[in-house]
């Protein structure tokens, strides 16, 4: 499941984790629940915020995971998904370890961003947040939140900062995204029952 390459692992890895996990705290903070699981890509990743949930199982990047299932109510997942060399299946395995309307909370690389230019990030599998929303769709999600993260790469200095320049949101280096696992129906219902239709007419009445 790794890759040639592990850029997480050197310096400028760390560093961008560290931050990104820290501006994800907040947005990360109001989930509770009992079980969590939080991946992320490396041993020697930085040590998490607090989380409500808990306890909490805290695992590297991994493939088939081993745990039971409908046991977990947030996957936190830290860029596991862009080492990964099946992204497909361990978004499976999430979607496996979820109750029902568990939340899987992801922070994921942003291809758009400028620090994809020194070729860094060339063995990752890199996608954009739109790509990511389908992936999670397939794999039964859906997706209630998207935000940014990570550095700004706007001009520090003052001139630029008055003249109101700055660059877009989409050129920053994480995308953070919610989604919750999809509540299927037991029985699903035609619109054209006659339970429905009884329905229908008992609100009319």
């Amino acid at each position: 499941m790794t890759r040639e390459i592990n850029w997480f692992a050197t310096q400028a890895g760390q560093s961008l984790l560290a931050q990104a996990m820290q501006q994800a705290a907040p947005l990360v903070w109001p989930l509770c629940g009992h079980n969590a699981l939080l991946l992320q890509p490396g041993a020697h990743s930085p040590a998490p915020p607090p989380l409500q949930c808990a306890p909490i199982t805290h695992l590297w990047r991994s493939g088939d995971l081993p745990l039971a299932i409908h046991c977990i109510a947030l996957v936190y997942a830290a860029f596991v998904l862009d080492t990964s060399e099946n992204p497909m299946c361990l978004l499976q395995e999430f979607e496996r370890l979820l109750v029902s309307e568990g939340h899987l909370a992801l922070l994921t690389l942003n291809p758009n961003s400028l620090q994809r230019l020194s070729g860094a990030w060339r063995h990752l599998a890199l996608k954009s947040r739109l790509q990511w929303s389908q992936c999670l769709q397939e794999s039964g999600f859906e997706v209630i939140r998207h935000e940014t993260l990570g550095p700004l790469w706007a001009s520090a200095d003052k001139a630029s900062v008055m003249a109101g320049f700055s660059r877009p949101q989409g050129l920053r280096s994480v995308n953070f995204t919610l989604a919750r696992k999809r509540k299927s129906a037991l029985t699903p219902i035609r619109k054209t029952a006659k339970a429905v239709a009884l329905a229908r007419e008992s609100t009319q009445a």
